[in-house]
């Protein structure tokens, strides 16, 4: 808008408190809720700032049965900073649980991101911290030096670094957070990407639901009265330009709502009943309508979904495992990766696991590890070529 003079804001009415024939409703009563759209609240939803949230997606990925409820009680009783605050053995008395059960889940769970939660010393964090980076062993093992640090001397005989050596773990160290939950109880208001819900005859309704800076309108005066030839040479290429815009928007919107409508076609019991979900991956959405994976995921990357039982995460009506015909797929995926790579700096396992998610697949790091070792691919410390 503050380039392209053609482009003028346009506020959007909501079709949501709209009937089937378009009149206005008073109230929806859908599978046992009723909504008043008018009054509706904004959502409130963890922000992508609340650290919380995001390892408890991770914990429902890489954990399953006893592991699961240790790393969820490993979670709940993290301070503010990610550190745990009880002791392994309490965990282990209170859960009824072994101490080195507690012990091998909290080694697991101090590899989620953000790497080093789950910890009960800064030193402890920075160890795992490193190890993910792919660090020397000896300069993740220096760490245990840790308290002398600030007298490089006395701290690098202790440790026998080179100074060269210790130069090299500074560099490491300045890319590590002391504090790694910090400000995990965040949250804030927002607003979701779309609603979804089950009208009267049991069909599944989206409304996607565009930024208010996405309603714009193209102004042709300027078209239409432009005198001078170089005058309208450039308002004509304003005007292709907002063409351009109107129907990328229109096409993104058109995409998410296509998605949508697959993908709550597949999950239609979780509109009755909030609980039910079914096995359902971007492949199998991509081969419904036709498209590349990839689409499938841009569309859904970041989307928050109002239901009537609350807002998800769209990814959360995914599956989040990878079925055993896309296993190949993925190790070819992660040899590329690997291959590709800076041999100085080479990837970790979560880095791994991170452009996996770019690319279509929504991996854990655990399994990223697995495929790896199956294909006899060593780790990132043993890869990286000074």
């Amino acid at each position: 808008m503050e380039t392209n003079p053609l482009i003028e804001p346009e506020k959007e009415e909501s079709s949501f408190s709209e009937g089937e024939n378009g009149e206005s409703l008073d109230f929806v009563f859908e599978g046992g809720n009723v909504f008043v759209p008018e009054e509706r609240e904004e959502a409130v939803y963890p922000s992508k700032e609340s650290v919380y949230e995001k390892l408890k997606e991770q914990v429902f990925l890489e954990f399953d049965g006893r592991d699961r409820d240790v790393a969820l009680f490993i979670l709940d009783n993290l301070d503010r900073n990610g550190f745990l605050l009880l002791k392994e053995e309490e965990i282990a008395s209170r859960l009824g649980v072994l101490v080195e059960k507690v012990r091998e889940v909290r080694e697991q769970f101090k590899r989620l991101t953000p790497v080093g939660c789950g910890s009960y010393s800064l030193k402890e964090s920075l160890q795992a911290q490193l190890e993910e980076m792919g660090a020397p062993p000896k300069l993740i093992d220096s760490l245990s030096f840790l308290e002398y640090i600030s007298s490089p001397s006395t701290f690098r005989a202790k440790a026998g670094l080179t100074e060269r050596e210790f130069e090299e773990l500074l560099s490491y160290l300045k890319r590590c957070d002391t504090r790694p939950g910090e400000g995990g109880e965040f949250n804030a208001a927002v607003k979701p990407d779309a609603r979804v819900w089950l009208n009267r005859s049991g069909e599944v309704r989206v409304e996607v639901l565009l930024p208010e800076f996405f309603n714009f309108r193209i102004n042709s005066y300027y078209l239409k009265h432009a005198s001078r030839e170089e005058l309208k040479k450039f308002i004509q290429e304003k005007y292709q330009r907002a063409l351009w815009l109107k129907k990328a928007v229109e096409q993104r919107k058109e995409t998410l709502e296509r998605v949508l409508r697959e993908l709550f076609s597949r999950q239609r019991e979780f509109l009755k009943d909030g609980k039910t979900l079914k096995p359902v991956t971007l492949s199998d959405i991509a081969s419904s309508l036709s498209v590349h994976e990839s689409t499938v995921s841009r569309a859904l990357k970041d989307k928050l979904i109002e239901t009537p039982f609350g807002v998800y995460p769209a990814v959360f009506f995914l599956s989040r495992q990878v079925s055993s015909s896309q296993q190949e797929e993925v190790k070819g995926v992660i040899r590329e990766i690997i291959e590709n790579e800076d041999k100085r700096k080479p990837y970790s396992d979560s880095k791994i696991a991170e452009i996996l998610k770019e690319k279509g697949f929504n991996i854990a790091r655990r399994t990223v590890a697995k495929y790896r070792e199956e294909m006899g691919i060593p780790a990132a410390s043993k890869r990286r070529v000074k």
